[in-house]
């Protein structure tokens, strides 16, 4: 799902919740959307593939322009943090 489309779901309240994954692949930080059913809407560019952010500011940034949605951090590195 592209930012546009996003924007437009988050202002007809269907997203409830924003997930900022840590992405090992790319080293990098994905950003996934969760609407009201439980289902999961990547962030991608217009070709389909998903957006990747070098920085979990970076990511989080992105959320704040799509609107005030509420952010949940999954690291891959989180069960090293207990």
């Amino acid at each position: 799902m592209v930012l546009s489309e996003c924007r437009e779901m988050f202002n007809q309240h269907t997203l409830v919740e924003a997930r900022l994954v840590h992405d090992f692949l790319s080293a990098g930080w994905s950003v996934n959307f969760k609407d009201n059913e439980g289902n999961d809407y990547p962030l991608t560019d217009v070709y389909g593939i998903p957006c990747s952010y070098d920085s979990l500011k970076q990511a989080e940034d992105i959320v704040h322009e799509i609107g005030d949605c509420p952010m949940k951090v999954d690291s891959l590195f989180h069960f090293s943090e207990r």
